[in-house]
C-alpha cells in the first residue's frame, strides 16, 4: 500500500489512534475481496531508494515477526511476506520514484548517503516497540512505537539535510507512524473473515522491542520465486546512528 494513501497529518508521531482507523477503513474493503493488490515494481513507480530503519536480524523482534507473517501467509494466502527476517523494516523515507538500475557509487547515492550521514551523527539508537497487528487497505501491518525520541529526531534532520533531495514526500506531510508490513496483498484472501479475526485478536499485544543502530539506505528486489515471495530491502549503505 503506498505510504502517501495513508494522508498523514501535520506533528509528531501519534498514538495507537491512526492504527485504529486504518483498521476501521480496511475490514470492509477486506471483507468483500476489494482491497490493493501489489505489483511488481515499474519504472516511476513505488519501491524506490529508500531510507529504513532495520530491526537487528538476529534479534527476538525479527524472529517473533517472521513467524506472525508467516502465519498471516497460511491464512491470507500467497502475498509478499515483507515481513520475514532481513525483509521487516520501517520506513523513514522514500527518496524518489522506482528505477531499475541503481549505482552505489552514482552522485544521487552519494548525496542521499552523505545526509545520512550528517543526520545520524546528531542522535543515538533508536529503541522501538511493536505493540501489534492491524489492517491497512493493502498489507497486515505491525504497530510500532519509539521508546525514545531518536527516531523522529533522526527523520526530521534527514529531511533538513538531504535539502533539494527531500523533494519526494514534501506533497505528502511529516509520516505520522512507524511500522512494519508483515503482508503485502497481490491477489485474492480465501478467506477474509478469518484473516480480520485474526488481526483483531492481535491488535494490541506487545511483540517485542528493539534497539536499532544505524540507518540504512537500500532499493528494493522483487523475489517472486520460493515458499515466501517478497520484496526486500537491498543495502546501498549502512550509517551508524550516533557516528
Amino acid at each position: 500500500m503506498p505510504w502517501a494513501s495513508y494522508k498523514p497529518t501535520q506533528g509528531g508521531i501519534i498514538s495507537s489512534t491512526k492504527f485504529d482507523q486504518l483498521f476501521a477503513e480496511a475490514v470492509p474493503l477486506v471483507r468483500a475481496g476489494e482491497h490493493q493488490r501489489d505489483v511488481p515494481p515499474e519504472v516511476g513507480g513505488r519501491w524506490p531508494v529508500s531510507v529504513v530503519l532495520r530491526p537487528p536480524v538476529d534479534g527476538s523482534l525479527s524472529l517473533r515477526l517472521d513467524a506472525l507473517t508467516a502465519e498471516a501467509a497460511a491464512i491470507a494466502g500467497g502475498h509478499w511476506q515483507t515481513g520475514q527476517v532481513g525483509s521487516a523494516h520501517l520506513t523513514v523515507r522514500a527518496l524518489e520514484f522506482y528505477r531499475p538500475d541503481v549505482d552505489p557509487d552514482e552522485p544521487a547515492i552519494k548525496r542521499y548517503r552523505a545526509a545520512m550521514e550528517r543526520a545520524a551523527s546528531t542522535v543515538g539508537p533508536a529503541r522501538i516497540e511493536v505493540t501489534g497487528l492491524t489492517l491497512t487497505p493493502g498489507t497486515v501491518m505491525a504497530s510500532a512505537i519509539p521508546l525514545d525520541d531518536q527516531a523522529d529526531l533522526f527523520m526530521d534532520r534527514l529531511k533538513d539535510e538531504l535539502g533539494d533531495d527531500a523533494w519526494h514526500e514534501l506533497d505528502y506531510g511529516r509520516r505520522d507512524i512507524w511500522y512494519l508490513n508483515l503482508l503485502h496483498f497481490t491477489t485474492d484472501i480465501p478467506a477474509p473473515e478469518v484473516l480480520i479475526d485474526w488481526v483483531r485478536e492481535h491488535r494490541s499485544v506487545s511483540l517485542d522491542e528493539a534497539t536499532i543502530r544505524a540507518a540504512e539506505l537500500v532499493r528494493f528486489r522483487h523475489a517472486p520465486d520460493g515458499p515466501r515471495p517478497f520484496m526486500r530491502p537491498q543495502l546501498l549503505a549502512s550509517v551508524p546512528l550516533g557516528s
